[in-house]
């Protein structure tokens, strides 16, 4: 399972880089590139199982900094069951 999340952070400059370190040494965790907004903080979580998926959830909002986390996506499906499209767009199991 993957989710990715976008964490808002708040303070100074010196509690973001703060707030990104505690973020990091979560297990199972990947921070991507913020670019130009460092308040924004994109993150991968990717758990094998939806309550390691929760309760990691519930640990970054919990971070000191972080005033809230937007899930954006989750996707549950395991990789032996995906399915990708042809070119001529019909299913093709992998």
């Amino acid at each position: 399972m993957i989710a990715s999340v976008v964490a808002t952070l708040e303070g100074s400059e010196d509690d973001l880089q703060r707030s990104i370190g505690e973020i990091s040494k979560i297990s199972c965790v990947e921070i991507g590139d913020s670019g130009s907004n460092p308040r924004r903080l994109p993150i991968t979580i990717d758990s094998s199982d939806p309550d390691v998926l929760e309760e990691t959830t519930r640990r970054l909002q919990a971070c000191c900094g972080v005033a809230f986390v937007d899930v954006v996506f989750v996707h549950f499906e395991k990789e032996s069951d995906s399915t990708t499209a042809t070119h001529a767009g019909k299913q093709n199991r992998s």
